[in-house]
């Protein structure tokens, strides 16, 4: 086993460090203050060639892979871009992955290069009455000829306002009890439309993405923008929802050691007693635990996404990875308020924004109780308890 970052790999840390320090905290101040999309940035993320780290040359991406995808995420997050590293799901996982796993050759040609290109993707997974139990959503895609027709609802969804594509998991025949996976299909449509109706939410963080109530009211597309065929849904969506929980947790472990480094040279220039309060253990042992944690967290992020490149199982690697890695750094975020006292509760410290932003991953893109179960039942042997 080899700890050691190919060449390649230091290359592209080094570019998204680079990438990152032209996006300072003011850039992301005022981008949570107006409640936009960071396009300034995901430009040069598509002009840098971010966006293609993990798909295939011959699609005008790099050809690396999704370990290589997540040291860009931890490092965009390391550098400060932290908002940066959480967005990478727009186009690379629910864009790339669903195309690469469900997609023809055709599709692959067809949506690869542009989304490598710069395009947004969104995806329409949950709805209100589903949540976590996707094989009973309710939303419905009915053939009509060379359309499919999409009515109802779904909910939490992100970047709606923003994408140009939205990949949509919708049930194209009805619910069978017998065969709780059958009958739902996953259909690339194109935005924006006046036939979605997207009711966006107040939100405690992650401002930098809208994320709404959205309405299906004959929303049409192509029949041959199926992914995997009627029916085919699950072998595409596999194929999109370990990346994402990895991807996320790599951004969210470069997030938490960007706060502690922020703690760090905060206590060692803080001086209440005659001398910096960094020299106390009070301080350092909080800061030294976050540190553990986020590094033990950062080896399962790695193994995940290395096992996806290898092709072998890793959806068991890929919770430990999104649970050990949220509350990693969250408990970071935590504690280095914690160590600037007053000045890590107000908003021009930066933290308390990061501390909002990072709550989220312990609900989406799976609940922390989900995730145990998950583990519970495949890592455990336990029976299934839900």
């Amino acid at each position: 086993m080899n700890f050691d970052f190919s060449e390649e790999q230091l290359i592209l840390r080094d570019l998204c460090h680079k990438i990152a320090a032209d996006f300072p905290e003011e850039y992301w101040a005022g981008i949570e203050d107006e409640h936009r999309f960071p396009r300034e940035f995901w430009n040069v993320c598509a002009e840098q060639g971010l966006l293609g780290i993990s798909l295939p040359e011959e699609y005008g991406g790099s050809g690396m892979g999704m370990l290589d995808l997540c040291i860009a995420s931890e490092a965009l997050g390391e550098a400060g871009a932290c908002e940066g590293s959480m967005i990478f799901v727009g186009g690379p996982v629910f864009g790339g992955c669903a195309v690469m796993s469900g997609g023809s050759e055709e599709q692959k040609r067809e949506y690869l290069p542009k989304l490598i290109g710069g395009e947004l993707w969104s995806g329409a997974f949950t709805e209100p009455d589903a949540g976590s139990n996707v094989s009973q959503i309710r939303l419905e895609a009915k053939r009509d000829g060379d359309v499919y027709r999409i009515n109802g609802q779904k909910v939490y969804i992100s970047n709606v306002a923003n994408a140009d594509r939205i990949v949509v998991l919708a049930r194209t025949s009805p619910y069978d009890p017998n065969n709780r996976t059958a009958g739902v299909s996953l259909l690339i449509g194109d935005l924006p439309s006046d036939r979605i109706e997207a009711r966006p939410f107040k939100k405690m963080g992650s401002r930098f993405m809208d994320t709404n109530a959205v309405f299906f009211d004959n929303f049409e597309v192509p029949a041959e923008n199926l992914l995997g065929g009627e029916g085919g849904a699950w072998r595409a969506l596999y194929g999109v929802l370990n990346p994402e929980r990895f991807v996320i947790a790599a951004g969210c472990v470069g997030t938490g050691n960007y706060l502690i480094k922020k703690a760090v040279e905060f206590a060692g220039e803080r001086s209440v007693w005659g001398k910096p309060i960094g020299t106390h253990q009070g301080l350092q042992f909080p800061l030294a635990e976050a540190r553990v944690q986020l590094e033990v967290a950062r080896l399962k992020v790695f193994e995940a996404a290395w096992l996806y490149d290898q092709g072998k199982e890793c959806g068991v690697q890929s919770a430990h990875a999104k649970y050990a890695a949220s509350h990693a750094a969250l408990f970071a975020a935590d504690r280095a308020i914690q160590t600037l006292g007053g000045a890590g509760y107000i908003a021009e410290s930066g933290v308390e924004r990061h501390y909002r932003n990072l709550r989220l991953n312990r609900i989406a893109p799976v609940t922390d109780e989900m995730t145990l179960n998950y583990i519970a039942q495949h890592d455990l042997g336990m029976p299934r308890s839900y």
